[in-house]
């Protein structure tokens, strides 16, 4: 009986240190998604255990759809012009960080920003993660669902002339680059 009690103990505390996402997104504090309850996330993971479509009234009474949903990735159109992205990753000393991509949409313009949390939902230094630099050009930030990588997009901002008479300049990219997560930091891999 001890023996049981003593594995059962066991596989529990595993359990427990191998938290999947959709365990994690359940418990996340509602400042970092304050758009959806937890009663909202509640109904997104429910929907997809039973094979329905993930999606959530909320706070605003329109829709927020989870296009994907597994044990290290998620991403979640929470409007029109809002979504993030929730990525897992391992460090090397063998614990899970939670990255959280921010994207708001103006003008058909994508801006993002970027924080990582532990599993306990406590906001970590995002420097000590990736470094981004300063630009004034719209940033745009891709985590794959497959691999730990991301793509930065750089957009130039909107030009407007003073006198009015020539034409704005359009937004377009101009630079690429990708980031590949290796040892517990982002690091560039491909530059375009």
């Amino acid at each position: 009986m001890k023996k049981i009690i003593t594995l059962l103990l066991a596989v529990s505390s595993l359990t427990a240190q191998a938290q999947s996402f959709k365990q994690l997104f359940l418990s996340m504090p509602e400042e970092i998604c304050p758009l959806l309850s937890e009663y909202n996330r509640l109904e997104l993971v429910d929907n997809q255990i039973n094979n329905k479509e993930l999606k959530t009234r909320n706070h605003f009474k329109t829709f927020s759809k989870m296009t994907s949903l597994t044990d290290t990735y998620a991403h979640l159109e929470l409007s029109k012009s809002a979504s993030k992205t929730f990525k897992m990753l391992a460090t090397e000393q063998g614990e899970n960080i939670i990255m959280v991509i921010s994207t708001v949409v103006c003008d058909s313009v994508p801006d993002s920003s970027v924080s990582f949390y532990n599993t306990s939902w406590q906001q970590l230094p995002t420097e000590d993660y990736i470094s981004l630099p300063p630009t004034d050009y719209f940033r745009q930030i891709n985590a794959s669902a497959d691999d730990n990588t991301l793509t930065l997009t750089f957009r130039n901002p909107l030009r407007l002339t003073l006198d009015g008479r020539a034409k704005p300049q359009p937004v377009t990219v101009v630079a690429t680059e990708t980031l590949t997560w290796t040892t517990g930091k982002f690091e560039a891999s491909t530059k375009g």
